[in-house]
């Protein structure tokens, strides 16, 4: 099982090549090249978000390992391909765990966690969604392994490596605390209602405690030496932004922020479980009740230990996790801008599978009533009411969505094309899908007993299948197409730069942070440094910059300035004497560099006292959402001016991929 899903993730993974998800996979190769002794330093400046550093370790054998950054990118993919097929074992387990009886049944189950479309979308590039996925898996398993230890010992041990293991989650990203907060609550409400500790709660608590302050340490580090970060809290995508700017986001129409968003993100996760995850949450309440009930006359426990355990764990990670992205993203500049800032679900994609287990081991070792289903479908009523009064009316007033942050709702469209924006008649589709699973539920379950295990194992095949086959033919080719597009340029102008060691450094002048990122991707033996002040351009440097650009203060200036490359929108240029000097010894003609030379650069008919009084010009990097965030340097082998303008939302906001407008 483990090798059919990885050689499938792995044939998903063919075709790209490059980064395109821009800078949440480039930052995590800088954090990888950091620990390989590299340092990105000179253009992570422009990044002005923390992406955390475990996804980075562990790339960072594919980074000392391979030289080509195209076979070191593939690597990347495979490792991810690795990590996340492993889920599939886990759910297995839990499956078989929990007494469901039949080796086909475990495997409808593992087939269900590990196909789960959005993990087989979002582990496709190299970013921090692979760690944060593979994650609350192993915390779960670590948890039932700690059940399994006959003596203190071990027991102590593993509860300690449980502990660890949550405390190593938050170097993934900050919305596993989520998870940790789920698993905490499960482990206690098992003891109030069973009075047994399913691990050592001194041991894990201990552990979570040090670990936590290890990563903590290692990101403040990082964010000092490689974000160039002097104050780590002006960082965006952390926790102390998130908590020093809460109070000023919930002012004014914070509150009605919050409503709208919650009901987005409670839209998006019962449409993405097909209306399974309603279906979670009455399952949960019937586990929950009965275990109060069942307390307050100190009588036995209708559930066992181990599945009430994982009932609180799966269904309280997501509605933790639907509570942290509904705080993250209310104040987001893209609400009311793009249709999925509200909606966004890739926070829920990580642990939406835990409810799909759940509601599958239910079904296999307790059933499911008639009055279940009709419980679920009131919810799912709920949810689509509330969801149609506050969010739809924002959402359809937004101009621009994307792909990505609300992938798990689009094969739910039947028909719609994918590029277009989500307009009423979708996500009415979306809901009547939920409605007729629901429907289907009701009719097996009232109909049939003996092949109703069978039928509904078979409804969730055909849903998973049909999802995969979406991503593989609708997305993952457009991400291709998209990665291509964006990275052509880029990469033939990096032809032209000499990696090699004592090679000019190249200077970025006011070019898209991808297109910096990814020089420095690709040469990682010279450094890249960014600038947005033409007079602060070091000479003796190759510049790289936009056609449309303004240079014409150092064209006009003594110092010898000759084009080498021209790729798309950039050109790069040789700056200084030292630059064309080294030019020269790579066995580029010296009669073509003086042609090129008296070409471009004129006769000087000013003197050098007109010539420094040349008015310099600052552009603001081309984005449509600006901030002004104050920014200081480690780095001092360049100049940097104290303002510069950068992008003014989280990892998710930031990123130009797959717009629709």
């Amino acid at each position: 099982m483990y090798i059919i899903f990885f050689l499938f993730h792995l044939i998903g993974g063919s075709g790209l090549d490059y980064p395109a998800v821009d800078p949440n996979e480039l930052s995590v190769i800088a954090v990888a090249d950091f620990f390989a002794g590299r340092n990105w330093a000179g253009v992570m400046v422009a990044v002005d978000y923390y992406y955390g550093f475990l996804q980075g370790l562990i790339y960072t054998p594919a980074v000392l390992i391979f030289d080509d950054p195209s076979v070191q990118y593939k690597v990347m993919l495979a490792v991810n391909s690795a990590l996340i097929s492993v889920i599939p074992l886990i759910a297995y387990y839990l499956a078989y765990r929990m007494r469901t009886g039949k080796i086909w049944k475990c495997m409808i189950t593992a087939f269900a966690a590990g196909g789960y479309c959005c993990y087989y979308a979002h582990t496709k590039f190299a970013w921090t969604e692979t760690v944060s996925i593979v994650l609350p898996w192993i915390i779960i398993w670590l948890v039932f392994r700690t059940a399994d230890c006959k003596n203190k010992t071990s027991r102590f041990f593993m509860s300690f490596l449980t502990g660890a293991v949550c405390g190593i989650s938050f170097a993934a990203h900050t919305r596993l605390i989520a998870v940790v907060l789920a698993l905490t609550a499960a482990v206690i409400l098992e003891r109030v209602f069973f009075g047994k500790k399913i691990i050592n709660l001194a041991a894990y608590f201990s552990s979570l405690a040090i670990v936590t302050c290890g990563v903590v340490f290692v990101s403040y580090i990082l964010q000092r030496y490689l974000w160039c970060a002097e104050d780590p809290s002006l960082l965006k995508n952390t926790l102390t932004d998130f908590f020093t700017a809460f109070s000023d986001n919930i002012s004014g129409d914070g509150f009605m922020r919050i409503t709208n968003t919650l009901c987005a993100q409670m839209y998006y996760y019962t449409v993405t479980t097909w209306g399974l995850g309603a279906v979670s949450f009455c399952l949960f309440a019937a586990v929950l009740s009965s275990c109060i009930k069942h307390k307050a006359k100190k009588e036995q426990q209708s559930y066992e230990p181990e599945l009430s355990v994982f009932s609180f764990f799966s269904v309280l990670t997501v509605v933790f996790t639907i509570c942290f992205s509904t705080l993250y993203r209310f104040s987001s500049d893209g609400y009311g801008v793009y249709q999925d800032t509200m909606m966004f679900g890739r926070f829920i994609d990580g642990v939406v599978p835990f409810a799909l287990v759940f509601v599958l081991i239910m079904l296999f070792t307790h059933s499911i009533s008639v009055n279940k289903i009709l419980g679920a479908g009131a919810v799912l009523g709920v949810v689509y009411i509330a969801f149609i009064l506050t969010s739809v009316p924002v959402i359809l007033n937004s101009t621009s969505t994307r792909i990505a942050p609300v992938l798990g709702l689009y094969p739910l469209r039947v028909g719609a094309a994918s590029r277009e924006l989500l307009n009423f008649d979708s996500l009415m589709l979306t809901m009547s899908m939920t409605f007729c699973v629901m429907g289907v539920l009701l009719v097996v379950i009232s109909c049939t007993k003996r092949y109703r295990s069978i039928i509904i194992s078979a409804l969730m095949t055909t849903i998973t299948v049909y999802s995969l086959v979406f991503i593989s033919v609708v997305y993952l080719p457009i991400c291709r197409n998209e990665s291509v597009e964006k990275n052509t340029s880029v990469c033939e102008l990096s032809k032209h730069v000499f990696n090699q060691v004592g090679a000019p450094s190249v200077t970025a002048y006011n070019i898209s942070r991808h297109d910096a990122l990814m020089l420095q991707f690709l040469n990682r033996n010279i450094t890249v440094k960014v600038t947005y002040d033409i007079e602060s351009v070091p000479e003796n440097s190759f510049l790289a910059v936009n056609i449309s650009e303004d240079i014409s203060a150092l064209e006009n200036s003594m110092t010898p300035f000759l084009m080498v490359a021209e790729s798309g929108d950039l050109r790069l240029y040789a700056y200084g004497e030292r630059a064309s000097a080294y030019m020269v010894s790579q066995d580029i003609g010296a009669e073509e560099l003086e042609s090129e030379k008296e070409t471009l650069i004129p006769e000087k008919t000013t003197s050098p006292a007109e010539s420094s009084t040349v008015t310099s010009e600052v552009t603001a990097i081309p984005y449509s959402s600006v901030t002004t965030t104050e920014r200081t340097p480690v780095v001092t082998t360049y100049t940097l001016p104290s303002v510069i303008t950068l992008p003014v939302d989280s990892l998710d906001e930031d990123d130009n991929w797959a717009v629709i407008e």
